[in-house]
């Protein structure tokens, strides 16, 4: 009995939660898909661009979905008890919270590795698309820094790129979560974590993490997303601008410009 109790309790929450989600309306959200050119009078360059322009607008849409859930939450949390709050939390609160707090690290490298690629191949570079070449051990920062200095139209996107996507303090942010959910200890929205330090003169200094704060970092959510927006409209204005240079280019017979 105190089992479908407890159940019922929490479909309720799930159920109120869904309600919430759905009909929440963030302001300046709405991302207009760009519709790249399906002409492929460089299929190489328009296959690239189709691609990544669907990829990065993919993560828009499930950083908006995921945002929503989390408002949603966050009302609906305050009303929980509390032998039910902590399965709400880490079963569906929490995986989502982890997946959006990543989506700024995919979409950046994504765009990276987009806006490169296209630079190469619309100057007849194709080594990034070669079946042979390895792209996982490509550094693309540098390669994106490297075609920038040699292509003058990428620079004010790569500019762009590296204040949105590294040096605000929301991709700081962002890229540091990233980093502890992959690769080290870290807290969760239930729980924080303790640790032991040597200061600089070697004594043991005892320290402790909170939680992750959810109002903390939905508020760091809404924060970055203008920045993703702005880097997507920018990637594709200067896939578009590189498009229509090339469209006067002659092809080979075998189709590649």
């Amino acid at each position: 009995m105190i089992e479908k109790a407890f159940i019922a309790n929490i479909y309720t929450h799930l159920q109120k939660q869904a309600e919430i989600a759905y009909t929440i309306k963030i302001d300046n959200t709405h991302i207009p898909f760009y519709d790249a050119p399906s002409d492929f009078f460089c299929e190489e360059y328009t296959t690239l661009w189709r691609k990544y322009n669907a990829a990065l607008f993919k993560s828009l849409q499930l950083y908006i979905r995921y945002l929503k859930q989390l408002l949603a939450w966050k009302e609906v949390l305050p009303a929980v008890t509390s032998n039910v709050a902590p399965t709400l939390i880490m079963d569906y609160l929490h995986p989502v919270f982890k997946t959006i707090c990543d989506i700024p690290t995919t979409f950046k490298d994504q765009l990276l590795r987009a806006a490169t690629k296209l630079s190469r191949v619309s100057a007849g570079d194709f080594e990034f698309i070669s079946w042979k070449h390895k792209d996982h051990t490509k550094k693309w920062p540098k390669e994106m820094e490297h075609t920038a200095l040699e292509d003058a139209s990428l620079l004010p996107l790569y500019e762009l790129v590296t204040k949105n996507l590294y040096e605000s303090d929301t991709a700081k942010h962002f890229a540091s979560l990233h980093g502890r959910f992959m690769h080290d200890a870290h807290p969760t929205l239930l729980e924080g974590v303790n640790d032991a330090q040597q200061d600089s003169i070697g004594a043991i200094v005892y320290y402790s993490e909170e939680p992750y704060n959810l109002s903390t970092e939905i508020e760091m959510l809404l924060f970055h997303l203008p920045l993703l927006r702005m880097s997507y409209q920018a990637f594709n204005e200067y896939a578009n601008s590189k498009y229509r240079s090339l469209t006067h280019r002659s092809c080979p017979e075998n189709g590649s410009c």
